[in-house]
C-alpha cells in the first residue's frame, strides 16, 4: 500500500503541488481571457468599469463589465459566467441604452443588478472626476 511506502508522504505533497500549479495556470488563463474581453468593449470616448455582486453563502459570484459613453449611457456589457476557472465571458445587452443613474438607483435585487450597480457607481465617479478635471483646466 501507499501508506506503508517511505515515499508516500512525498508523493502526496508532489501531487498537491502539481494540482496547485495547474489551478494557478488555469486561473491566470481565465483572468487574461476576461481582461481581453473587457478590452474588447473599450473604445474611443468610452469608460469601462467592472462590478461584482456580494453573494450570500451558496450563491455564485457574478462579474459584470460595462462601458458607458460621455453621456452616461451604457453601450456594452459582458459577464463572466461558468464554474470555477472554466468560466467564460459572455456579452450582455440587458443594460444597453440605460443610463448609469437608472442602474445605480434601481431597486432590482437580482445578483446581476448588484454587480451592475457597483460598476455604474464606479463609472459615475470616473466620469465626474474626468468632468471636474476638464473644468479646472
Amino acid at each position: 500500500m501507499l501508506s506503508s511506502s517511505p515515499y508516500a508522504l512525498g508523493v502526496i505533497f508532489v501531487t498537491l503541488a502539481l494540482m496547485w500549479v495547474l489551478q494557478m495556470s488555469l486561473a491566470k488563463k481565465q483572468a487574461t481571457g476576461f481582461l481581453n474581453a473587457v478590452n474588447s468593449i473599450k473604445g474611443p470616448g468610452l469608460e469601462v468599469a467592472i462590478g461584482v455582486n456580494q453573494p450570500k453563502w451558496g450563491r455564485k459570484k457574478i462579474y459584470l463589465a460595462i462601458s458607458a459613453d460621455v453621456n452616461s449611457t451604457i453601450v456594452n456589457g459582458l459577464t463572466l459566467e461558468g464554474v470555477t476557472t472554466f468560466a467564460k465571458s459572455k456579452k450582455v445587452s440587458l443594460f444597453n441604452g440605460k443610463t448609469l443613474n437608472e442602474i445605480a438607483n434601481s431597486e432590482n435585487k437580482e445578483p446581476i443588478w448588484d454587480a451592475a450597480k457597483m460598476a455604474a457607481d464606479t463609472l459615475i465617479k470616473k466620469l465626474q472626476s474626468k468632468a471636474d478635471s476638464n473644468s479646472t483646466n
